[in-house]
């Protein structure tokens, strides 16, 4: 019953809060209306109404415990906005209160009361104490909270609700969706087609007019220092002994269940098995039986090994009551009539030491890593913030820094090879937001290491010499020489089609294949397919008509043969969900220009700089010290 209510709660809050709130709020600017001084806890103010660093802090830790049972950190939680975005969500809510209370909407005691009910049914004032508890709620936040979200919701499902698109758009939106089209198509390849050498002005020119292609990107040259669970995990070793007492603790993880070995007729009707049975009981080879009545080969008699949970109760039961080289009754299932044979038995047994020997020290390695990473991080953190060089910080805790010479954005060298062994997100994007000469925060990865970095040098981005690059020049340049004359050749082949032309003749001239495609609807994903020509196929106004579309090595044309069009009400279930997707959309864009409207007579400021000194604090409750950098 608990588990239900919490489900309920959860539902409640993310419909109230989060789910109704569909629309983007962007954070407009840094408004300092609070000043500079001491610390601000108002980070928002919309018309009369303000949003508060606390509430701010209540849905921000709501949606931690969220992402934390995902997965995902408080560090990666940081990196991905999540604290803008309760921020933005909850001033959008504001801004729909307002409205709501324009309107006059209010909602009585008697209204909180049959909406609780309603939501989590009649349960126990325990129970329902005990799970807001859970929730970080009283029963006066809990109803204060609803008295605020009904009214919002009521207000944005009014709108929702009036909002249904024309027969006439549905139908006309039905039948463009459900087209379906068939063509055939061939290639026009352009590395075919034989090209003269390049001359030095061709190449010069190439290089001058297409310099982005040629433009190398900005390198930074980094020392770094790493904490990573898999190098920390390397160092870490288990007597047996040690292993062998975490064996004894967790053995019930290692109980093997009863097995058994078994054979089975199978036929579909009562008689067929009372006979099978019959033979069985008179002494028949169960194998012999089982291809005489059932038509059953040896391979299709074995049933296979199984344990008692492997069977449905119906089968399970009645199996592992047989005792070993005895056979059942024939028992009803989905299938039709079984009669099972137990031809071996192997006993419920836990695993042995040596077997999970290994597993063990696997997972004790990794727990102790996570631990033994996190403390080296808070070491290191301690050491840089006492003022210590990165180098000086690194040799207390026993890791040598790593130099790279060179990197670009995408973790690349100077010759654009990926380097290895870098650490994982967001490595790279903290290189980049990172001075000359500075370190960054230490920084959590996505695979549970940390990682602090100085830019020592960089170099900008710029365009290469033609010497360095003449290979590549020349490559492109002929590319693209190729390429022009292929299209040339498939707008040629294009139009010997639409003249009249056979397509299967106008291929052969090419030395092409021709295949056919379809039927295939507007968003269809045809294998070798480009989509840009299924797009293309669908703008031809009649059939026996041609166009082509770029590949990768080419060209291909494509000759409409057929065109089926639905007729706008065949499939209900279809219509319906284009209705819903046109209704969407509408309510989307009232929601968006009602916002609009709301924030236009109300005054919407947020202080950015507020919100950083409240979460930047260490001493902030509910991040023990460690709270969100910016």
């Amino acid at each position: 019953m608990l588990q239900q209510m919490r489900q309920g709660i959860a539902k409640v809050l993310a419909y109230g809060l989060f789910g109704i709130l569909i629309l983007s709020f962007a954070l407009w600017g840094t408004t300092d209306f609070f000043g500079s001084g001491a610390l601000q806890t108002v980070v928002a103010e919309v018309g009369d109404s303000e949003v508060s660093a606390k509430e701010i802090q209540r849905h921000y830790d709501r949606e931690l415990n969220v992402l934390r049972q995902r997965g995902i950190s408080r560090e990666q939680a940081r990196n991905l906005g999540v604290l803008e975005n309760v921020l933005a969500r909850t001033v959008t809510a504001k801004v729909y209160d307002q409205a709501s209370s324009g309107l006059g909407l209010t909602v009585s005691n008697e209204q909180i009361v049959q909406d609780i009910r309603n939501q989590f049914g009649q349960v126990g004032s325990v129970q329902f104490d005990e799970l807001l508890r859970q929730s970080g709620y009283t029963r006066n936040e809990f109803a204060n909270m609803r008295r605020v979200e009904i009214p919002r919701i009521q207000l944005l499902e009014s709108i929702s609700s009036g909002v249904n698109g024309s027969r006439k758009i549905i139908s006309n939106l039905y039948r463009w969706r459900t087209e379906e089209r068939s063509a055939r198509v061939f290639s026009v390849a352009a590395a075919n087609t034989k090209i003269p050498s390049p001359s030095e002005a061709d190449l010069a020119q190439y290089h001058r007019e297409n310099k982005t292609q040629f433009t190398a990107p900005e390198y930074r040259a980094v020392t770094f220092v790493h904490v990573d669970p898999v190098s920390v995990g390397k160092t870490i070793k288990f007597t047996d002994a040690e292993l062998k007492k975490v064996y004894q603790d967790r053995l019930s993880e290692f109980i093997e269940p009863e097995k058994r070995t078994l054979l089975q007729i199978l036929v579909e009707s009562q008689e067929a098995a009372d006979k099978a049975y019959d033979l069985l009981m008179k002494g028949s080879d169960f194998l012999t039986v089982a291809k005489n009545i059932a038509n059953q080969d040896a391979k299709a008699t074995k049933f296979g090994i199984v344990a008692q949970t492997d069977l449905p109760t119906s089968l399970a039961d009645k199996v592992f009551a047989l005792e070993k080289n005895k056979f059942s009754k024939p028992i009803d299932d989905a299938f039709g009539k079984r009669i099972f044979m137990v031809t071996d038995v192997v006993a419920e047994r836990a695993r042995s030491f040596v077997s999970v020997k290994e597993t063990l020290a696997l997972d004790l390695r990794r727990d102790q890593a996570v631990e033994d990473v996190v403390r080296l991080a808070n070491k290191l953190e301690d050491e840089l913030g006492k003022g210590s060089s990165m180098e000086s910080a690194a040799s207390v805790i026993g890791i040598l820094p790593t130099k790279i010479v060179a990197i670009d954005l995408a973790g690349r060298d100077l010759s654009d090879k990926p380097i290895k062994d870098l650490p994982s997100k967001p490595f790279t994007a903290t290189i980049f937001n990172t001075s000359v000469g500075q370190d960054s925060f230490l920084t959590e990865t996505a695979t549970g290491g940390f990682f602090v970095v100085r830019v020592d040098s960089i170099t900008k981005s710029s365009l290469r010499p033609l010497v360095s690059v003449k290979r590549q020049v020349r490559d492109a340049w002929i590319s693209r020489k190729r390429q022009g004359i292929a299209r040339a050749n498939a707008t040629e082949l294009v139009k010997q089609i639409d003249d009249g032309a056979d397509i299967a003749s106008v291929a052969k001239k090419s030395r092409a294949k021709v295949i056919s495609i379809g039927p295939m609807t507007r968003s269809a994903q045809v294998e070798n397919i480009p989509p840009g020509l299924i797009s293309k196929v669908f703008g031809l106004k009649s059939k026996d008509k041609a166009t082509f579309s770029v590949t990768k090595n080419g060209y291909m044309v494509a000759v409409l043969t057929e065109i089926k069009v639905a007729d706008g009400q065949s499939n209900k279930q279809q219509t319906d969900a284009v209705q819903d997707s046109v209704k969407s959309g509408m309510v989307s864009e009232i929601l968006a220009q009602l916002q609009q409207a709301i924030r236009a007579e109300l005054k919407v400021s947020v202080n950015q700089n507020a919100l950083k000194q409240y979460f930047n604090r260490g001493d902030n409750p509910g991040y023990g010290g460690n709270a969100p950098r910016y």
